[in-house]
């Protein structure tokens, strides 16, 4: 039997061949070992074609349990290559057979993970009608239908399908948007299978695969490294490490942290530099992305405060539904009416109460939120949450990638005596790996293209530099000695550790420069060039010869916005602290640049040591939290919640999602982010810039205020139905407005003069306020003392225009009550003027709405073709009235703005708990 044919060694009684152990070497020089071609080494097992699925509960399942777990190997990065190999029994010279391969694929699956978060369309459909108003408003329309008003129940309906309608599109697109920015992870593997190497599906790798990868690639899977060649891994988006680490294939202890585990490629992180082969070693979910997904995917999602409070809101209406139509039908039962009229008054008081048009309006509000904020490049995937961003007082914020660029950066020079800048730039571009695809996509070491951007920004041409300065020899880079060297006619040209190329006694002033820079966080960089020595000199001989030219000094910078984007919070009263995975001291440095506190970076490691209460403590006092893990940054979230924060977390890693999923509002960055942290967000930042969050809390707290405002006009209009009907029926007069009139209205002014006010513009103070306190429900106490006062004020006069009608002017019944709906339509039309602010004159401003003006002219137009049309009169209960009867009804309609706006300029009360 070849050493690695496809001749399986089970065969007949499956029996074991005698090349079922066969010698290997690991190119990395690690060991040799003695390993099998093939899976298989116990005559035991049975062939994975001959199973049918198994369940964990049967002996069956256990023991394809146990089978996954032969092929998991724990710590893998504190076990010698060779060691991880054998566990795997895998031949690491030519990879695993096809029949293995299909085996263990059968009991790990694939390697791909299922993003839990994504909500079917018919859950989204599902959402829209599980509000208590639309229950109460369907409760209506059964309700109609069993009296026979079919028309009424049939207009409910509408309602109800419209807003259904209108809810489900607008997240159905969210979620549409959403798939556009999925990515797969690794699309494709370079494996090495039965002593051949292939291109693959990622999504086919098992544990025991051969995986190369090399700069520019996505590591696919888990990976225990066995050969590495000058390997570089940026690993922000899973550790938040904003340095990118040098690999290599020796073990490390086994409790090293996530970050520090240098033998280990992990899924999803990228190379940007070198070449290296590994074994696979976990795939699919039991990768360090599986597990930070299951336990984003285990998280609780906390509930919009916009939401809660409608659904709140929507519990007392149906009592308060109940308890009127219960009181009326017992009146009218008092008062001798029959049942089938007290039955009638009962669902007409109810269609009053009920506002037929909030689910579409705040539906309606929030989706316009939406859009205004995809223009400024944030993607909302939940509606709810573009008001739950307004009442945020927490911001957490990821550094890497959020507050910074992600992308080193030369931001400070050190020029050696007598040293021209421009003569340290070429050398810098001279010893360089590093390149630019013409796409303008970067490849190589983050470090190297610093240094190629800072070159560019001096004024100098690299490409054309670097060839006219041919490389003849090189030493490459090597993370034990910390150096780099080229040699070109006549010169050597290197890069280094401070450390390396500078010496303590002839060096001490740039010695110092080095100390001062680390002390700001800056990663330093030494800049040498000689005459080489001759052509037979070693490496140290060769760096013998090279003079420092300076040292650079780098950093991964703050967002250009980022600073304005913090000190707006700061002015609106929202906290902003960083919770990062990067070292403390890079932390504390940004963390400064930025304008947080950061006298004190406090470690993962730290938190581990703190009780609740000392954390509870901690997080009042800290703004800058580093080296910080998924579970960690989960905890913190969890604790400032608890503290009364309303929280929205920022983030574009992996280890980010859990956070994420937690906070009150999670914000995933779209351009750099991963998938895992874009499907646990409810924002996703298209341009990856922390200020469209600014302008986002500036919107969410626009939205807040205008459904204050619609909510003040709304309710103030029910109110004043429920006074008028309510107040004749207490006297014993004949029901002043029928159902179809109060059903039209509620139509007609619940929705377009409400969507107007929802569409107000934001204040110019809405960022110099602090956020409203967590808990206050959405209509306020002073909200609630306007709705009573402005209803009260168009309820009496409508109630006044009855009365004049009935027994001064001596107007049939169809007269009056056509003169009570003028006077009650106009007179809360011109309420919206009430409504608009909470102090103040409410037409201050008013041009800057054109929404509102457009709105009032449709009210109007639709209001005259119910009154102007004959058979939308008849349909309504409505007739014609005379000039006189229209002066006093429109008279009337004008007492509550005219009172209403008097008092406030008198008063001129500049708090919002005025009474009016």
């Amino acid at each position: 039997v070849e050493r690695c044919g496809s001749i399986s060694p089970w065969h007949d009684g499956h029996h074991e061949t005698a090349n079922s152990y066969l010698p290997g070497i690991i190119r990395a020089g690690v060991a040799t070992l003695a390993a099998p071609c093939h899976e298989g080494r116990r005559a035991d097992r049975v062939s994975a074609s001959t199973r049918g699925p198994r369940n964990r509960s049967t002996p069956h399942g256990r023991h394809r349990e146990r089978r996954a777990r032969r092929w998991h190997v724990e710590v893998p990065h504190g076990l010698a290559g060779a060691e991880v190999l054998a566990r795997l029994d895998v031949d690491p010279e030519c990879g695993l057979a096809s029949d293995e391969v299909d085996r263990r694929r059968s009991v790990v699956g694939r390697n791909a993970l299922a993003l839990s978060t994504q909500r079917s369309s018919w859950r989204i459909l599902l959402d829209q009608v599980r509000s208590v108003v639309v229950v109460l408003l369907a409760a209506a329309v059964v309700a109609g239908l069993v009296i026979g008003e079919t028309v009424e129940a049939a207009a409910v309906a509408v309602v109800i399908i419209v807003n259904t309608i209108v809810g489900f599109v607008t997240e159905l697109r969210a979620l549409r948007s959403m798939e556009a920015l999925r990515h797969l992870t690794a699309a494709r593997a370079d494996v090495e299978r039965q002593n051949r190497r292939e291109e693959i599906d990622a999504a086919e790798l098992v544990p025991g695969d051969l995986v190369s990868v090399e700069a520019g690639d996505q590591a696919p899977a888990d990976i225990r490294i066995l050969e590495a060649e000058d390997l570089t891994v940026e690993e922000s988006a899973l550790t938040g490490e904003s340095e990118a680490v040098v690999k290599n294939v020796d073990p490390v202890r086994p409790d090293t942290p996530l970050a520090d585990r240098t033998n280990m490629l992990y899924s999803g992180t990228t190379v940007r530099a070198g070449r290296g082969r590994g074994v696979v070693v976990a795939t699919g979910p039991a990768t360090e992305v599986g597990r930070i997904a299951d336990l984003a995917a285990s998280t609780e999602t906390v509930q919009a405060p916009l939401k809660a409070g409608l659904e709140q809101l929507g519990r007392i209406l149906s009592l308060v539904v109940v308890g009127l139509a219960a009181a009326l039908a017992g009146l009218g039962l008092v008062r001798g009416l029959d049942v089938e009229e007290v039955v009638e008054v009962a669902i007409a008081l109810a269609v009053a109460v009920v506002p037929e048009g909030l689910p579409a309006v705040a539906t309606l509000t929030l989706t316009v939120g939406m859009r205004r904020m995809a223009r400024e490049h944030a993607l909302v995937r939940r509606l709810p949450t573009v008001e739950t961003l307004g009442s945020t007082n927490v911001i957490a914020a990821d550094k890497t990638g959020t507050l910074t660029a992600n992308e080193m950066q030369v931001v400070e020079v050190a020029l050696a005596d007598g040293v021209d800048e421009r003569v340290l730039w070429e050398s810098a571009v001279i010893c360089n790996d590093a390149d630019v695809a013409p796409d303008g996509t970067p490849v190589g070491d983050p470090t190297e293209l610093a240094l190629l951007l800072g070159a560019q920004a001096s004024g100098l041409d690299w490409r054309t530099l670097r060839a006219e300065h041919t490389r003849r020899a090189e030493v490459p880079f090597d993370p034990s000695t910390k150096r780099m060297a080229v040699v070109t006619d006549g010169a050597v040209h290197a890069k280094g550790a401070a450390e390396v190329l500078l010496d303590p006694q002839q060096h001490a002033a740039l010695l110092a420069r080095v100390d001062d820079m680390s002390g700001r966080a800056l990663r330093t960089l030494a800049i040498g060039a000689g005459r080489p020595p001759a052509d037979s000199a070693s490496d140290d001989e060769l760096f013998g010869a090279v003079g420092p030219l300076g040292v650079l000094g780098m950093i991964d910078p703050p967002r250009p916005a980022a600073v304005d984007a913090v000190t707006t919070c700061h002015r609106a009263g929202i906290r902003v602290i960083m919770i990062t995975g990067d070292q403390p001291r890079t932390a504390a440095a940004i963390a400064r640049e930025v304008g947080l506190r950061a006298g004190k970076a406090v470690t993962g490691a730290e938190l581990d040591r703190l009780d609740n209460d000392a954390l509870a403590h901690e997080i009042r006092n800290s703004d800058v939290f580093a080296r910080v893990a998924p579970e960690q940054k989960l905890r913190l979230v969890r604790a400032l919640q608890a503290a009364g924060g309303i929280v929205a977390v920022t983030g574009d890693g992996v280890n980010d999602a859990p956070a994420l999923r937690q906070a009150d509002v999670g914000i995933a960055m779209g351009r750099t982010g991963t998938d895992v942290a874009r499907e646990a967000a409810d924002i996703v930042l298209t341009t990856d810039d922390f200020s469209t969050i600014e302008r986002a809390i500036q919107e969410g707290r626009r939205i807040f205020a205008n459904v204050r405002r619609f909510g003040q006009f709304l309710f103030s209009w029910h109110l004043s139905v429920v006074l008028v009907v309510t107040a004749a029926l207490a006297l014993g007069l004949d029901a002043p407005l029928v159902g179809l009139m109060i059903l039209w209205n509620n139509l007609i002014i619940d929705v377009i003069p409400s969507f107007a006010l929802a569409l107000e513009p934001s204040s110019d103070e809405a960022m110099r306020e602090p956020p409203r306190p967590k808990g206050e429900p959405v209509l306020g106490a002073g909200t609630v003392r306007r709705i009573l006062i402005h209803g009260s004020l168009v309820g009496a006069v409508a109630f006044t225009a009855y009365l004049l009608a009935t027994k001064v002017m001596n107007l049939d019944l169809d007269q009056a009550r056509t003169m009570t709906f003028v006077t009650l339509t106009f007179a809360q039309l011109l309420a919206v003027f009430n409504a608009r602010t909470d102090t103040g004159s409410g037409l201050r401003g008013a041009t800057r709405n054109p929404y509102l003006w457009g709105a009032l002219a449709l009210t109007v137009a639709l209001e005259s073709l119910a009154l102007g049309v004959p058979a939308m009169r008849d349909l309504l209960g409505l007739t014609t009235l005379h000039a006189r009867d229209w002066a006093v009804a429109l008279s009337l309609a004008a007492i509550p703005v005219v009172l209403v706006q008097t008092v406030r300029v008198i008063r001129a009360r500049p708090t919002s708990d005025s009474a009016v």
